[in-house]
């Protein structure tokens, strides 16, 4: 299947490699995932998702990381924040009307 639509985000965190890929495609289908070195750690193929909750997770990744939590945003475009033990490694910048969006998502 051709994977159009795809971005792609990369970080170094303490010489360990975050890399977060997201596709989707016209006949609704779609995939975000999480991989740490090229070890894939998990997947979501929701086509709509909650900007409030993370999006990727994964727990007891290793000695130093205790959680990735990656969060996704973005009206027009897909605008992720990836959070690492709690703290926030990497973040696109949302414009006024990703940010109004965000309003409409329960934070529950």
């Amino acid at each position: 299947m051709e994977e159009s639509n795809y971005k792609e985000w990369s970080v170094d965190f303490n010489g360990k490699i975050i890399k977060v890929s997201n596709w989707w495609n016209w006949e609704g289908k779609c995939s975000a995932d999480l991989y740490l070195d090229n070890e894939h750690l998990h997947q979501n193929t929701d086509i709509l998702v909650n900007p409030n909750k993370a999006m990727l997770f994964k727990s007891d990744v290793s000695d130093d990381i205790k959680s990735i939590e990656v969060f996704s945003a973005g009206f027009f475009s897909v605008k992720l924040s990836i959070m690492v033990n709690g703290t926030v490694i990497l973040q696109d910048k949302l414009s006024l009307l990703d940010r109004f969006a965000k309003l409409f998502f329960s934070k529950k």
